[in-house]
């Protein structure tokens, strides 16, 4: 500490100066008193913001949306349908794409014989239409398309069956045959007719002679038989042309009528189709730890069941 006589500067706690013998006292070192605290002025709890609750949004498997037109229906040149039946599940629509999925790796498991799988974007019919994804299975003449969703908080699933008539070989030949007769009575019929008719006329004479009895029967034959029915043959393969166009623009089967009813083959692949496709979603949703059981039927057909 310093000496206040003579400034000199002495060991701490040194009771006199060193130099002059003024006593040296001890002081405590001051210490600052204690700043007030500021007070505050009271805040009002403000209300915490409204939030709505989360909407359940839909979720679809695929790309779904919207399309500007749609000439057809979304099976249009599937042919008949044969059965649709949709099933519901309460409250496991947020598993709808995990059931998508599942059923996508067991149709690869599963091997349908000569069936082909794929996925599609049906689009349906009208202006500002909607387009819904689906599975597809097709074989042969039959098709299958199954459809996974979610319906709001609920798990929608639907199956529809097509079978298209197989063409008739007869039929066939029958139109082949139109067509052959249309193009002879067209281009050929015309040139025979007019030289038959020519040498007739140029076979009398002032002399005597005339046209041979063939000649006269084969043109008696070509425009009293030949003429009217190439005619009706004619109008009937233009009617044909016009149904035939009218379930292009409607059905999207240019050949709708040539088609006979279905056979017992046709029947056959489309009963195993809807059972494999069946016991698919039953396996997929088991594996989901999801019960197939719960599934409610929401179609008419109410006989007919899933499981």
């Amino acid at each position: 500490m310093t000496c206040p006589n003579c400034g000199t500067y002495n060991d701490p706690g040194s009771r006199f100066c060193l130099k002059c013998g003024t006593p040296l006292t001890t002081t405590a070192p001051t210490v600052a008193p204690p700043q007030p605290t500021p007070i505050r002025p009271p805040t009002t709890p403000q209300p915490a913001a409204y939030s709505p609750p989360p909407t359940y949004a839909p979720q679809q498997f695929g790309a779904g949306g919207a399309s500007a037109v749609g000439l057809w229906g979304p099976f249009a040149g599937y042919g008949a349908r044969r059965r649709h039946v949709g099933w519901l599940m309460d409250g496991e629509g947020h598993r709808a794409v995990d059931l998508a999925s599942s059923v996508e790796t067991k149709f690869k498991e599963r091997e349908i014989p000569q069936a082909r799988v794929f996925k599609t974007t049906l689009v349906g019919q009208g202006v500002l239409v909607e387009r819904r994804p689906y599975f597809v299975l097709r074989r042969g003449l039959a098709s299958l398309a199954l459809y996974i969703t979610q319906f709001g908080r609920d798990l929608f699933i639907s199956q529809a069956s097509y079978l298209k008539p197989p063409i008739s070989a007869f039929r066939v030949i029958l139109a082949l045959a139109s067509a052959a007769f249309f193009l002879f009575m067209t281009f050929i019929y015309p040139f025979m007719w007019s030289a038959l008719a020519r040498s007739i006329t140029e076979s009398f004479s002032l002399f005597g002679g005339g046209p041979s009895d063939f000649q006269v029967s084969t043109l008696v034959f070509l425009s009293c038989v030949l003429g009217p029915l190439g005619g009706l043959n004619t109008l009937l393969l233009f009617i044909l042309l016009c149904f035939s166009a009218y379930k292009f623009l409607t059905e999207k089967d240019f050949f709708a009528a040539l088609r006979v009813p279905p056979n017992e083959f046709n029947e056959d692949d489309l009963m195993a189709m809807e059972k494999a496709v069946e016991e698919t979603v039953r396996l997929s949703l088991t594996d989901l730890k999801l019960n197939p059981d719960e599934l409610k039927m929401t179609t008419a057909e109410r006989g007919r069941q899933l499981f």
